[in-house]
């Protein structure tokens, strides 16, 4: 995915979904930052254990 067609995919979201968005990008940045031996992967599933609900309020 080029940068230009992900930011596409965000503008075409609801203000909330831009937020859940945003927020999961910056805690990946803080877990890279953090602990740069952690996988993108292993980050993510840890962002969606940890926030269950933007993941459902997205899915909606």
């Amino acid at each position: 995915m080029t940068t230009e067609s992900l930011a596409e995919s965000i503008v075409d979201l609801s203000l909330q979904e831009q937020e859940s968005v945003l927020r999961f990008i910056a805690q990946l940045k803080q877990q890279r930052l953090a602990r740069p031996e952690v996988s993108f992967t292993d980050a993510a599933e840890e962002f969606m254990s940890q926030h269950p609900d933007l993941l459902r309020r997205l899915g909606h």
